[in-house]
């Protein structure tokens, strides 16, 4: 895990189904531009995130794509790798930790 500063566009609620078609909890996922290096990564919200009250609290946090500068803000992300053999699918990418300059909901 480490902590990174950048910014938030794009937040986003998601609804996925399990193999069966059953829906799984409410998740979200957000774009984060970093500055050093400069890149943008996808970043992941559980659901229990959303469900504490993190995810209304990156709203507040995002910043207007469209707009002239991006707010910055301070995240700690964890990178995370694993697969599925049997159906040989692997995934990675980037989730939400907390964030590191706000104080965090209770829940």
């Amino acid at each position: 895990m480490a902590s990174i500063e950048g910014a938030i566009t794009d937040l986003k609620l998601v609804n996925k189904t399990d193999d069966k078609g059953v829906p799984l909890p409410m998740a979200g996922e957000f774009k984060f531009h970093t500055k050093s290096p400069a890149s943008i990564w996808s970043v992941k919200v559980t659901p229990d995130q959303v469900e504490s009250g993190v995810y209304k609290l990156l709203e507040k946090l995002q910043s207007d794509p469209s707009g002239w500068g991006l707010k910055p803000v301070l995240l700690n992300l964890e990178y995370y790798e694993g697969a599925n053999v049997a159906r040989q699918m692997e995934w990675k990418g980037f989730r939400l930790n907390s964030i590191a300059d706000t104080e965090q909901p209770k829940g």
